[in-house]
């Protein structure tokens, strides 16, 4: 689609508008953002003046490869000029180059760091790249400067690409994105059980022992984002799968669930309620039922800090008679901190305390509980469109107030459970071919309990294959 002009100036106030992607780019006549009375950048010498007046006019009349054919010979003797260096990000961009678009770009907003048309283009060719951190970090400022509200429904629905992972292709108000995903590995402890053999005088049944099993996973599923304007977005999700342990197949679980999510912006607040479910089986039976409602909120603190607070209400239910003693009404939240735009590496590490309660349904049940937890999260990009992600967690479950558990002794005691958990993943996008993504995991529990019944460690390793229509 061609790109106009508003008033045959590609300068600092009046950038170029583009209708090729969503952006329409209603944010580059954004003189609200550019926040500049300078002149426009002065034009490159005569010969290079020459071009990029014809480039303006191509790029107006949507020959962008045009563009890029006059205007990429000359960049060793024009880069550096602003003019030139937007004009050429623009046709680089929009001829599908889009890691050559960014130097251009960075260069422009390090002479007119006031030009928001630039930095607006410089966000959009990050996304194209999957650079999702560093496309976001642009947005949220462009979101910092009081944009026009056209301007910030477009950065909206970016930002809502981004986090359901929809591709740079055809953005629109409402994104559906199938997919599919197979995994393998090795589990040490299947039915995360202890590895005693007996409990007291008893002999456990080896079902309740420790068994380590390989596991072959198959799952499906859809994610959907629909923007709403201004600043809002309906967000849902399902899931289904089924994992298989040829060792442990008592525990062979499958899963099903579903959910949707209401967001909201007013600037650098966001709010959302949700609610969601799901359904298990284990062993080919119908085992256990979770559904609940969930409300958030977040605050931006500055432009790279989001405080957010969570909290969810919900039930847990299991289908056979002799488990219903485990019925639960369960009530939890979250508190966030989190910072993004780290280093090189576009880092982002947060921290988040944990806390919530069991409501046993049984009158006689020993499961009500209090907990309070913790967890530490970072992720790095490694590449374009690949990452590092690292979590440990931990996890403390007091039933001092439920009528008690017996220890091996068969003395009542009041049950105490601290787990730790640490899992490390990568992700490799686009490998081994577009639209795939290959998951390499690693995972480390330890639960420790007053009960020793309730002991035990388990490692996870495992590789995911997810196949994606974006």
């Amino acid at each position: 689609m061609a790109r106009i002009t508003t008033n045959g100036r590609w300068g600092g106030l009046n950038p170029l508008v583009a209708g090729r992607t969503l952006t329409v780019l209603l944010a580059l006549s954004w003189s609200a953002i550019a926040g500049s009375t300078a002149e426009p950048p002065a034009l490159p010498a005569a010969s290079v003046a020459a071009a990029v007046t014809e480039a303006q006019v191509l790029l107006a009349d949507g020959r962008a490869q045009a563009a890029w054919t006059l205007l990429s010979p000359l960049e060793l003797d024009a880069a550096g000029s602003p003019g030139y260096d937007y004009l050429y990000g623009i046709a680089a961009l929009d001829t599908g180059r889009a890691a050559a678009a960014i130097p251009a770009f960075e260069r422009v907003l390090a002479s007119e760091p006031g030009f928001a048309g630039a930095r607006m283009e410089l966000a959009r060719a990050r996304y194209e790249l999957g650079d999702y951190p560093a496309a976001e970090e642009q947005f949220r400022y462009l979101l910092t400067q009081s944009p026009p509200l056209a301007t910030r429904t477009v950065i909206d629905r970016y930002l809502l690409a981004m986090e359901q992972a929809a591709g740079p292709a055809d953005l629109g108000r409402s994104r559906f994105v199938p997919y599919a995903e197979v995994g393998a590995g090795w589990d040490s402890n299947a039915n995360a059980s202890t590895g005693n053999a007996n409990y007291g005088i008893f002999v456990l049944d080896p079902d309740n022992v420790a068994t380590s099993s390989p596991f072959v996973e198959l799952a499906g599923g859809f994610q959907h984002g629909y923007a709403t304007e201004p600043g809002g977005a309906v967000l849902s999700s399902g899931r289904a799968s089924y994992r298989f342990n040829p060792d442990a197949d008592f525990v062979n679980q499958a899963l099903v669930s579903l959910g949707t999510l209401g967001q909201k912006n007013w600037g650098a607040t966001r709010a959302s309620v949700g609610a969601s479910g799901y359904y298990g089986w284990l062993d080919g039976n119908q085992h256990e039922l979770g559904a609940g409602v969930d409300l958030g909120l977040a605050q931006r603190l500055g432009m790279n800090w989001e405080l957010a607070s969570a909290g969810r209400a919900g039930v847990v239910r299991f289908q056979q008679d002799e488990l219903e003693i485990l019925d639960v009404n369960r009530y939890l939240g979250s508190l966030t901190l989190t910072r993004t735009a780290l280093g090189a590496h576009n880092g982002r590490v947060g921290v988040a305390a944990l806390f919530g309660t069991d409501d046993a349904q049984k009158s006689a049940s020993p499961y009500s509980n209090d907990r309070l937890g913790a967890r530490l999260f970072g992720g790095w990009q490694t590449g374009a469109g690949n990452s590092l992600n690292l979590e440990v967690a931990w996890l403390k479950t007091d039933y001092a107030d439920s009528p008690g558990f017996t220890s091996e002794a068969l003395s009542y005691v009041d049950r105490e459970d601290d787990q730790w958990t640490v899992a490390v993943s990568t992700e490799y996008r686009n490998w081994p071919a577009p639209g795939y993504s290959l998951v390499p995991t690693l995972r480390y529990t330890n639960t420790n309990s007053t009960v020793s019944l309730y002991d035990y460690d388990r490692f996870e390793i495992g590789v995911y294959l997810r196949r994606s229509r974006r």
